[in-house]
């Protein structure tokens, strides 16, 4: 065996067909030759959260029906430059475990072993139903058991009947909007659902390209939750993080806008920065959310901003505003305790 240096090169050298995904701020497919750009350090890593990739991995061998998934967390520098070491050393873990046989049945003592590596994480239960859901419509496999329920709850939603209804479910459902009835169904209960089977489906949507329908759907329910007695901030910025995958349009953050106008909180800023970072592309509403920002307190201003400085499309836009002659006195303020504190 030749000497390994990179992942690619490990997953081809063990004869698998794989395929990686960005497990971070959203669920969404990571192209192989960018990756090996990356993993060459010729380029930073698009989308990194914490200042590490998330990685999700799944592979198989021809010759096997079975296919598998890895999660992987690697560490970037401040440029966002993958740390070659860490795949390194994650890769020579493995091998010392499994050798170059990556599929086939684990015993309990090398799965924990795996389990154990310092380089493996375990997603949180949206983007895992998330993940699942893109790889059985690619498969062209049936559903999960919950699918039909969530069909029938979204036919009459109501406050009962969503108890029973899972995560997995609602993730189906947004990886299958093509078919019409699906998109029927969606559009139409989206004025109606409850809190808790609708942050269930804004999660879920946040990770798949939305239909026109469905983009015009959320922002009548924005605009709904805008003009109640007392818009709640939680639902605002989950249906907001819903429209993540949507192309930037002139809409979207125009809306945008007018939220930190007059709905500022702090789980919309977190909703922008998590997930709707690339509208702070756009000059004026990059300059409103950091002025919001500042007037949160001292850790959350340096966790987002520091948060926003290491996304390789913002972080030209973000150092240039620590010059900013034009900012507030709070923003400069915020900027001088950042500094204080590093």
């Amino acid at each position: 065996m030749s000497t390994i240096n990179t992942l690619t090169e490990f997953l081809t050298q063990a004869d698998t067909q794989f395929q990686l995904f960005d497990m971070g701020r959203q669920v969404r497919p990571l192209p192989s030759d960018t990756f090996v750009r990356i993993e060459q350090q010729q380029e930073p890593y698009p989308w990194p959260l914490q200042q590490h990739a998330w990685l999700g991995v799944h592979f198989f061998q021809a010759a096997e029906s079975r296919h598998y998934l890895w999660f992987l967390k690697f560490a970037l520098d401040e440029r966002g430059l993958l740390i070659g070491s860490g795949p390194k050393l994650f890769m020579d873990q493995v091998v010392e475990t499994l050798g170059y046989k990556l599929t086939g049945d684990l015993d309990e003592e090398k799965a924990q072993r795996l389990a154990d590596n310092p380089y493996t994480f375990r997603p949180a239960e949206a983007k895992m139903a998330s993940l699942h859901a893109k790889l059985a419509r690619q498969l062209e496999q049936a559903p999960s058991a919950y699918y039909d329920a969530l069909c029938h709850y979204l036919a009459a939603p109501g406050d009962e009947g969503w108890q029973a209804l899972g995560l997995q479910g609602f993730a189906d459902m947004a990886e299958r909007l093509q078919d019409e009835r699906n998109l029927a169904l969606v559009c139409k209960a989206l004025p109606k659902l409850p809190q808790a089977p609708l942050y269930a489906l804004c999660q879920s949507l946040e990770n798949v390209p939305l239909p026109p329908a469905v983009q015009g759907a959320l922002f009548e329910r924005i605009g709904k939750e805008q003009e109640g007695a007392e818009p709640d901030p939680e639902t605002l910025a989950y249906l907001c993080r819903a429209l993540a995958s949507c192309n930037g349009n002139t809409m979207r953050t125009n809306k945008l806008l007018t939220l930190l106008q007059t709905q500022p909180s702090p789980a919309l800023l977190l909703a922008i920065a998590g997930r709707l970072w690339p509208d702070l592309k756009v000059p004026n509403l990059l300059g409103l959310f950091l002025e919001q920002l500042a007037l949160q307190p001292t850790q959350f201003f340096n966790q987002v901003f520091a948060e926003l400085v290491t996304l390789p499309a913002l972080r030209d836009d973000m150092l240039a505003r620590l010059r900013d002659p034009a900012r507030s006195d709070a923003l400069g303020q915020a900027i001088g305790r950042l500094f204080a504190a590093a």
